[in-house]
């Protein structure tokens, strides 16, 4: 449940009574403008989504009223406040999550006390975007919530017009709007969503969770591993087909959560880890299939092997860096109310501001980067076309320019910033330590305290599935799928690992323990290579064994227990 303030009354009466909502932190607070017009059922993603945290309404506009960096209000302009280059219009709805009521609540004091004073003098109908300044300036992360391209008004002379034109649009286009994601790539915006949206549409009346759809994306998807594995070109093309399939149902997963305001962190962890299991399964069986053609086996699962590797440490690279980035460059400044001035200083922003309006630009970095959909893309169209072990060829050549791509820009733009460390707990979250290096000396475990720790678990993955996969290809190749089924596992943990970090949490260390840590596993496979072939085939048999019942099994169910949550 949320409160929300009247805002129709004077300003200080609505600071009044915001102040006392704060002191209260039993549920959010929302605070629509008073002059306002819009369809409530637009505003769900702030009003009626319980993880949307603190957010503000906006809408994309050149020269706007707001500056958006990262996701997030960086720079607001009131009739008092200036900003340099805004990229964004305030709505005029704001909503205010509990954990940031202390700091609201010396802002909003603060801004009361200046008003009272006649420093400033507010002007028609700006009370959100005061608020708004002042929670900014205070250093409270307020995420920008896009809303969808509906008919809104803010002091409107023609009050009649401006209701008719907000009725015309009817609940079901809205929510079919809604469904829409905000910065997708390329092939899934002009492509697979258009086939998706029929399919949203049917599991809304239907009735079907958004978790369920994502349950029958990832069989579609393992259907599409097991025909590739077949190797005729009639499993192939139903393998292509069966991919494309899954991919829009993945899509439609998304689209239904946001159409019914139906979120969930197990949603998120849920939708991100089976996405992984069907690409890396997808490449298992695009390597059997390459075998049942006549490619030899050694380097069929060789390639599959390298291309799951590299789409490992360049997800961990991806995802890190970019919350990393957020931190250190979305980071807003203290900044007194009585400053007029843009909060990050003259001409701040204005580049990449001017750059990212170019949605040609835009596009093409989309595309280079080699999201899901183009990667799945890939898959499909070469295997279908051409052969199994062309399509792991075709995808290992394009998923390592895109690495070296980003990762030339990233070496770039940490070179820029200040040398102090940013994000350890994040990056600690993912150590994976075993009981060896936890319980060395702590002059032996250095903290990921640089601003280069973002690439500390993309090395750690690096490290550890590379010594395996070259053990494998190089002294023990007819045990290359075994090892590729072992570093499957390990993928997985590492992946369960990464998306509990980002949504704040860790492993337990009974867990990571359990595993034995990236060091034991390591030594352990390192010693048995050099014991024997008979030795190093036992490891990865028993390393199958006990970390799919361990990392996969029992993790897995102590994540869904501790949060308490049901899948379907």
């Amino acid at each position: 449940m949320s409160r929300i303030i009247n805002t129709n009354a004077e300003m200080s009466v609505v600071l009044a009574d915001l102040l006392t909502a704060l002191e209260n932190p039993d549920s959010a607070i929302i605070l629509i403008a008073p002059d306002l017009l819009i369809s409530p059922l637009v505003l769900g993603p702030i009003t009626e989504n319980s993880l949307a945290g603190t957010c503000a309404a906006v809408r994309p506009q050149r020269d706007g009223n707001l500056r958006i960096a990262h996701h997030a209000v960086s720079a607001v302009a009131t009739s008092f406040h200036h900003i340099n280059a805004g990229n964004a219009q305030s709505v005029g709805a704001i909503r205010i999550h509990p954990r940031d009521f202390p700091v609201a609540l010396s802002a909003v004091s603060e801004l009361a006390q200046v008003i009272e004073a006649g420093a400033i003098t507010p002007g028609d109908c700006e009370v959100t975007e005061l608020i708004l300044a002042a929670l900014t300036r205070s250093q409270i992360n307020v995420r920008a919530v896009e809303l969808i391209d509906a008919p809104w008004f803010r002091s409107t002379e023609n009050l009649d017009a401006a209701k008719a034109k907000i009725q015309v649009m009817s609940e079901s286009r809205i929510r079919a709007l809604q469904a829409n994601r905000v910065d997708d790539g390329f092939y899934s915006t002009f492509v697979v969503r258009k086939l998706s949206k029929p399919l949203s549409v049917l599991a809304i009346k239907l009735r079907m969770s958004p978790n369920f759809v994502t349950v029958i994306s990832f069989i579609v998807g393992i259907a599409a591993a097991l025909s590739f594995a077949q190797g005729d070109r009639w499993a192939l093309v139903l393998g292509a087909v069966l991919l494309q399939l899954s991919l829009i149902l993945d899509c439609v997963d998304g689209e239904v959560a946001r159409a019914t305001h139906r979120f969930s962190v197990i949603g998120a962890w849920l939708d991100a880890s089976t996405d992984r299991v069907k690409e890396y399964a997808v490449y298992a069986g695009l390597a059997a299939g390459a075998v049942v053609t006549g490619v030899e086996s050694q380097l069929a699962w060789g390639l599959a092997l390298i291309l799951m590797i590299v789409q490992t440490a360049r997800h961990m690279g991806d995802y890190n860096f970019a919350a990393i980035q957020k931190l250190r460059e979305a980071a807003l400044p203290r900044v007194s109310l009585l400053d007029p001035h843009d909060p990050w200083g003259e001409g701040y922003a204005t580049f990449s501001v001017r750059v990212n309006s170019r949605s040609g630009l835009r596009w093409f970095k989309k595309v280079i980067h080699m999201p899901i959909g183009e990667r799945w893309l890939v898959l499909s169209a070469v295997a279908a076309i051409f052969t199994p072990l062309a399509a792991l060829i075709a995808l290992l050549a394009l998923t390592s320019i895109a690495w070296l791509y980003t990762l030339v820009g990233r070496v770039i733009r940490t070179r820029r910033w200040e040398k102090s460390p940013v994000g350890v707990v994040l990056i600690t979250a993912q150590r994976d330590n075993g009981p060896i290096l936890d319980l060395l000396p702590h002059v032996f475990r250095r903290e990921p305290a640089s601003r280069w720790n973002w690439a500390n678990p993309m090395i750690n993955r690096l490290i550890e599935m590379g010594v395996v996969a070259l053990i494998a290809l190089i002294w023990f190749p007819q045990w290359i799928t075994l090892a590729f089924g072992y570093l499957f596992i390990v993928a997985y943990h590492h992946y369960d690992n990464l998306y509990r970090a980002l949504a704040g949490s860790r492993a337990p260390r009974w867990i990571t323990w359990g595993a034995l840590g990236r060091e034991g596993r390591t030594i352990i496979v390192v010693i048995a290579s050099l014991v024997g072939i008979t030795a190093f085939y036992d490891a990865l048999n028993l390393g199958v064994a006990w970390l799919f019942m361990w990392c996969v099994i029992i993790a897995s169910a102590q994540y869904l227990s501790a949060r308490k949550v049901t899948i379907l």
